[in-house]
């Protein structure tokens, strides 16, 4: 399974690295002429016994929170354990994060703990580069986390990652507009319907403005992340509970649904399906769907915005929103003798007070439910529909070993329907294309 595992690509699923990672407000330390920077942390002078952990975040804000995290690890554990950090760029080139890891998975050569896409943890938990780890991690503490931290992190019934970080997607919208319009928004607790949502489009569309944007010139995890909620909100999902069927799933009813739903609200000129760079921020749209990093780039636009959150599909459908982000994972390669001492820093990386400083860093929603109410920013509007998605509504993506060519074939299907192509015709060949990929058909 280790050899399977490096040889699918993972581009579609790295591709949610830039959302969960948006909120490093252009800092992010992949986007630096390196691609590939290391540091690590002077080796303990005592008998500490020693653990190696690996990150993804270098020179960004992101990345020096890391560094300080595991100094502090290291000063209150001094003569028990001391952690060595190495920074690794996240680039797109031979050499970045992603292909450091799964070369160690190939050679024995991983850390004890690294750090894990959340959409990664089926292939790598199948692949036994990661252990779980929640017999390590009391049940009141695993409780604190968000629901669907624990979601994404599971795989086979067993948790093994957790996270700092979270993030989540809403509807932001043009004050302004929507009190010219007359348009009252939705509350957390009540979100629209997609009718609802379309009639406020058509209202807020003219000439010179889009009623709302959804990324739609994305051709990557974007996609999947927006929408996959409309289809969680009909009681279904891209492919079945066991990760791997996508035939009745991803070609299903519910699929159709929202692509239909997509393909008629640019049919009717609401929305463009090539949007312009910081259109809603620029007023060129009155609302736009995007997530939980999108207040640190709408900083730099006068713009008076609120925030609501994700519609449901209609009126019998039950809320769903997206979240998912990077988590600490224990490798495989950790000796047993090490693992409590990893546990321990993977519960030190993810605490409380570690949600709170990732926020400060990146702008990203926190882990823990506990973590919010130590960030005065999340207990008012417009954040607080973030905080309570993550605590209600969110529901993670699959879980799945083949979750890469899924999101991979869901945004070619969504650009096959921008191009003409019947939506029911293009999931049905995303599903050709999922089976020949996976050989799962």
């Amino acid at each position: 399974m280790k050899k399977r595992l490096l040889g699918l690509t993972l581009a579609a699923v790295m591709a949610g690295s830039l959302l969960a990672g948006c909120g490093n407000g252009g800092n992010s330390g992949s986007e630096g002429a390196k691609a590939e920077d290391t540091a690590k942390t002077e080796e303990g002078a005592d008998d500490s016994e020693e653990l190696s952990i690996w990150v993804h975040e270098t020179d960004s804000a992101e990345g020096q929170l890391y560094k300080a995290l595991v100094d502090e690890f290291n000063e209150q554990n001094k003569g028990k354990y001391h952690a060595v950090l190495t920074q690794i760029a996240r680039s797109g080139d031979a050499g970045g994060y992603d292909d450091k890891v799964n070369a160690a998975i190939s050679n024995g050569g991983l850390p004890d703990v690294f750090t894990v896409d959340g959409v990664t943890v089926a292939k790598y938990a199948e692949a036994e580069a990661i252990v779980p780890i929640g017999d390590y991690f009391e049940e009141a503490d695993l409780k604190d986390f968000n629901p669907s931290i624990i979601q994404q992190g599971t795989y086979d019934s067993k948790l093994y990652t957790l996270g700092a970080m979270d993030s989540s997607v809403g509807i932001f919208y043009n004050k302004d507009m929507f009190e010219a319009a007359g348009i009252t928004p939705a509350t957390k607790e009540n979100p629209w319907t997609l009718e609802e949502l379309t009639s406020a489009a058509e209202k807020l569309t003219t000439d010179e403005c889009y009623g709302l944007t959804m990324s739609l010139g994305s051709k990557d995890e974007t996609l999947i992340y927006f929408f996959l909620p409309l289809i969680q909100s009909q009681s279904s999902n891209v492919i079945d509970e066991a990760g791997v069927k996508a035939d009745g799933y991803l070609n299903g009813d519910a699929a159709v649904n929202t692509l239909t739903w997509i393909k008629d609200m640019v049919d009717k000129g609401y929305v463009s399906a090539t949007p312009a760079d910081n259109c809603f921020g620029l007023g060129q749209c009155a609302m736009a769907i995007s997530g939980s990093w999108e207040p640190g780039n709408l900083a730099k636009y006068d713009i008076n915005w609120g925030l609501m959150p994700m519609a449901k599909y209609d009126a019998d459908a039950q809320p769903a929103s997206a979240c998912g982000s990077w988590t600490f994972a224990m490798s495989s390669n950790c000796a047993e003798e090490k693992r409590d001492g990893a546990a321990e820093l993977i519960k030190f990386m993810t605490s409380a007070d570690a949600g709170k400083r990732m926020y400060e860093a990146n702008a990203m929603p926190p882990a823990r439910q506990s973590a919010f109410n130590e960030i005065e920013a999340f207990g008012k509007e417009p954040l607080d529909v973030f905080q309570y998605q993550l605590a209600n509504t969110a529901q993670s993506r699959p879980v799945s070993v083949n979750y890469a060519v899924l999101s991979n074939q869901f945004a070619t299907a969504v650009q096959n329907v921008l191009t003409g192509m019947e939506p029911k015709e293009a999931l049905d060949e995303a599903v050709t294309q999922y089976n020949f990929q996976t050989d799962t058909e």
